[in-house]
């Protein structure tokens, strides 16, 4: 991903992170939009070339077509080095055809190159699509968050 491209896939970041967090009952709507772009920032402070953060644009082989992104970072959590996947997005029009599917085999590719042994990521529970497919590529969870909405 250019420099140039980071403005447009930020908006979109922000909006959808926004957008789960609310649906989720993480975050207020009033509020979500800007909670999300300060994690982005905080996370991103030299946009596309924050050390150890990689922003790749995700294509269609054959044609050279952009279907989307990607976003991951080499981290050392707690001893354990690891791929965390903050973003996979694909466009609407791209979904559904193996596109992330791609991505999280590329990116196995990509941590046994650099001598990571994990792929990590979080995914929003209402976010059942996502889940299939990371529990069809081989991701387990390793915690959950639950809660209960009670009647005011």
């Amino acid at each position: 991903m250019t420099p140039g491209e980071l403005g447009g896939f930020l908006d979109t970041l922000d909006r959808e992170y926004a957008e789960e967090h609310a649906r989720a009952g993480t975050w207020s709507r009033e509020q979500a939009l800007e909670r999300a772009r300060e994690e982005t920032r905080k996370l991103l402070p030299n946009g596309t070339d924050t050390p150890d953060h990689y922003l790749r644009t995700v294509l269609d082989e054959p044609s050279g077509e952009r279907v989307g992104e990607v976003w991951y970072a080499v981290r050392d959590d707690g001893g354990i080095r690891q791929i965390w996947i903050f973003w996979i997005g694909i466009d609407p029009a791209h979904r559904r055809k193996g596109f992330a599917a791609d991505v999280l085999k590329q990116l196995e590719g990509e941590a046994r190159r650099l001598g990571v042994g994990y792929l990590a990521l979080h995914v929003f529970g209402q976010n059942t699509g996502a889940i299939a497919l990371y529990e069809k590529s081989g991701f387990v969870p390793t915690n959950v968050i639950m809660r209960k909405s009670l009647p005011t």
